[in-house]
């Protein structure tokens, strides 16, 4: 559970490569690294148990040939330094790297979601029809603020008369809500301190901090919706990023999302060759 009096900063400056510590910290028990030879294998794992005595095979020549035609020469050339260190072939921590993409799924739905709605909870002393408040949309700047009309127009074209202001909330994009967290904000949303929606906050925090944390987990997000390499960009920093913002708005939830994901087990999963 995070520590309401105490300050939390997340590191940005974790090292590279995948780590091999885990995530400990809040009373989150550590993941327990999946039994097995773990040298000789690649490991995906299901989302039930049965996993932890399998020992799937390395990708064979023709699963390698069949990625690098589909995939490109140059996509897997990015994976081959660390291929090289682990004695496997690129294709294997490149599936890898997708095994732990896929795994930060569970956690960054909760963060941004969560996220959004205790940021719309602020909104809502406005009123439920704060998208129409001149100086809210002054305060917005033009690309967002054109960002609010589209969703707008697509939402009442939707759903009619119908509509509400909850149906907004889900259609604007995380940048949207992350940019209501920069200091032209502060005043007009939060001039008691954010804490007084994010709940659970360290109550010495500032408003920047929460914006380089969703910053954070944005970007974090991003790089994963674009299929980019993330196993060797602080998987395990990253991770808690999401963990802290969901945290902040509900340390049950944190609990609850940390149990049920498997960022850590993936992460201690990395193939290796035969040594």
């Amino acid at each position: 559970m995070t520590d309401q009096n105490g300050s939390q900063k997340t590191s940005e400056a974790a090292p590279e490569g995948p780590p091999h510590d885990l995530v400990r910290r809040r009373g989150q028990k550590p993941a327990e690294a999946p039994k097995g030879n773990l040298t000789t294998s690649h490991t995906s794992l299901d989302s039930d148990k049965s996993h932890i005595n399998q020992v799937p095979s390395l990708t064979d020549l023709t699963i390698q040939k069949l990625l690098t035609e589909s995939l490109s020469e140059r996509r897997l050339q990015r994976y081959a330094p660390a291929a090289g260190d682990a004695g496997v072939a690129r294709e294997d921590i490149y599936l890898w790297n997708c095994d732990l993409a896929d795994a930060f799924q569970f956690a960054l739905h909760m963060a941004e979601i969560t996220c959004r709605n205790s940021i719309h909870s602020a909104l809502l002393y406005k009123g439920d029809r704060w998208f129409e408040d001149s100086t809210f949309r002054k305060l917005l700047d033009g690309p967002r603020l054109n960002d609010l009309d589209m969703a707008l127009a697509d939402e009442r074209a939707q759903h009619a008369e119908s509509f509400d202001t909850h149906h907004l909330v889900s259609a604007l994009s995380f940048g949207f809500w992350e940019h209501l967290t920069t200091k032209r904000f502060k005043r007009y949303l939060f001039p008691k301190g954010f804490q007084k929606n994010f709940k659970h906050a360290p109550w010495k925090a500032e408003l920047d901090e929460l914006h380089d944390l969703i910053e954070s987990v944005r970007r974090w997000r991003n790089r994963i919706a674009h299929h980019n390499a993330v196993f060797d960009k602080g998987p395990s920093a990253k991770y808690q990023d999401a963990l802290t913002l969901i945290s902040w708005s509900s340390p049950a939830l944190e609990t609850w999302v940390a149990g049920r994901c498997r960022v850590n087990q993936i992460i201690n999963a990395r193939p290796r060759g035969k040594e």
